[in-house]
């Protein structure tokens, strides 16, 4: 795996002052994915933003694990709904066209 999409753990949580175990917490749960290389663990950088998400909803909305994991499954369904909108859209307008 290339290196230049992966952030070890420690540093993201340097940068973004959150606690390493609310981190580990977030991938006992599935929320969080990441991979160990040679002892050190890193998330991978295309799910930065994500990441980002969970550490806003827990520290400025102060919403727990359970509520993070509950809040990220309706915004998976809710981007999924859009893309079958667009696809329905765009069904709608072949027939109209």
């Amino acid at each position: 795996m290339e290196t230049d999409q992966l952030i070890a753990t420690e540093r993201f949580c340097t940068y973004y002052n959150v606690n390493f175990s609310f981190v580990e917490s977030l991938q006992e749960i599935g929320l969080v994915d990441s991979i160990t290389i040679e002892e050190t663990q890193y998330l991978r950088v295309p799910h930065l933003n994500e990441i980002e998400r969970m550490v806003r909803l827990h520290d400025e909305l102060d919403i727990n694990r359970e509520g993070i994991e509950a809040v990220h499954i309706l915004l998976h369904r809710i981007n999924e709904m859009k893309n079958e909108i667009q696809v329905l859209k765009n069904r709608l307008r072949f027939y109209e066209g």
